[in-house]
């Protein structure tokens, strides 16, 4: 009995070693994987990966305070500062999603500063990015108490004391400047205003997140297991009793690509139909939207299922390849985790996943309300993508699997 066990054993390691493929995936994966959250958790203190948040904004202002001040946000470590030509292009862009917050800094802005006055800064925010909105808060007010507490901290007092002690300029600021040395300043941070882009909305937004991103994570290991079923055929024969039909290799390969999109489309309807009825999420906002979405993100996934079959020699390899790749794609794509907590690099990444276009579209339906032109650009890149891949699926298709029977 031992003996068996032993030459079976054998039998199995040796082909696993014959496998370079199986090889390197069983231990490339726990170390890419490994390596993927590390960097996309911000990597090390000191290797200058920290998450960067991106805020835009309108200076109303235009004047030399103005500008110091946007000097001093530029600065901030973690915020990257991009600048609008007017308010209206800060808002359009908290309002399509493309940015989490927006500054505005509105006319009078070195008036008040010399003042003493309350500032007029204006912050729009899109509530369903609470995470990225708490970062550029925090960022915000400390940059506003730094720039801002000191200078009008000495002229509310300056102004008092001139007003209610009949004291010259001069002898105020003697007194202030001896103040200053003894650290009797007080340095308030002054507070801006915040008003939220779009109005209420009827959906929530956590359950957006969680349907959108875990429909496409899901629904990409489906179709890696759908796809599988080419290897299957393969391996019971099916695949030579068909091509000696005779019957194409891209037929055989069309045909399947077909019932996986069918297959995929149910899923993703059924997913949103539930997400509906147990958790009322609004499916009656936009349905041709939702519709194009759905066959866009059925139509990539199913092709990406078909392109990982046909690069596939065995089901193990195919196993390995569909889970670093889901995992990485879902990691960086935002199914997982928030973009923002991402370094740079890892964000612009992010557009080059199935799970970036079609999770922001569906955010552009159900969250941000948008017409069906705003998600046109989202199903173009998907059913790009879905084109790009079953190209590359036909080649490999007839090279690996065909050539093998």
């Amino acid at each position: 009995m031992l003996n068996t066990i032993f030459h079976l054993a054998k039998k199995d390691l040796l082909l696993f070693v014959a496998d370079k493929r199986a090889i390197a995936l069983t231990f490339l994966l726990p170390v890419a994987m490994i390596t993927i959250f590390y960097f996309a958790f911000g990597g090390s203190p000191q290797d200058g990966n920290n998450p960067v948040v991106a805020l835009i904004m309108s200076d109303l202002d235009s004047t030399e305070a103005s500008q110091r001040f946007i000097g001093e946000l530029d600065s901030l470590k973690g915020l990257r500062l991009d600048q609008a030509t007017s308010e209206a292009g800060s808002r359009n862009a908290v309002a399509e999603g493309k940015r989490a917050a927006a500054l505005i800094i509105h006319p009078g802005f070195g008036d008040s500063l010399a003042l003493g006055s309350s500032l007029p800064l204006e912050v729009l925010y899109d509530s369903g990015r609470p995470m990225e909105f708490g970062i550029i808060s925090q960022l915000l007010y400390a940059a506003v108490g730094n720039f801002a507490g000191e200078s009008q901290g000495k002229a509310r007092a300056k102004k008092q004391m001139m007003e209610t002690f009949g004291m010259d300029e001069v002898t105020v600021e003697g007194l202030m400047a001896q103040m200053s040395g003894s650290g009797g300043d007080a340095q308030p941070a002054p507070p801006f205003s915040v008003r939220e882009v779009v109005g209420e909305r009827d959906n929530d937004f956590s359950l957006i997140q969680a349907v959108a991103g875990t429909a496409v994570m899901l629904l990409l290991f489906s179709v890696a297991g759908m796809g599988s079923g080419l290897l299957m055929e393969r391996e019971a024969g099916t695949l030579k009793k068909l091509l000696y039909a005779p019957i194409s290799p891209i037929s055989i390969l069309g045909g399947k690509f077909a019932s996986t999109l069918l297959l995929s489309v149910a899923q993703l309807v059924l997913m949103f139909v539930f997400a509906a009825l147990a958790f009322g999420l609004d499916l009656s906002r936009n349905l041709p939207a939702l519709g194009l979405m759905i066959v866009a993100t059925a139509a990539v996934c199913a092709s990406l299922g078909m392109l990982l079959a046909s690069v596939s020699r065995t089901r193990k390899q195919l196993d390995g390849f569909s889970t670093i790749l889901i995992l990485t794609m879902s990691a960086i794509g935002g199914s997982m985790m928030p973009v923002v907590f991402m370094p740079v690099l890892f964000q612009k990444l992010a557009v080059g996943t199935v799970n970036h276009w079609s999770i922001q579209g569906f955010y552009d339906i159900y969250w941000r309300n948008l017409p069906i032109s705003a998600v046109l650009d989202n199903a173009g890149v998907l059913f790009g993508l879905a084109a790009l891949m079953m190209a590359i699926s036909a080649y490999f298709f007839k090279r690996n699997l065909v050539r093998l029977l």
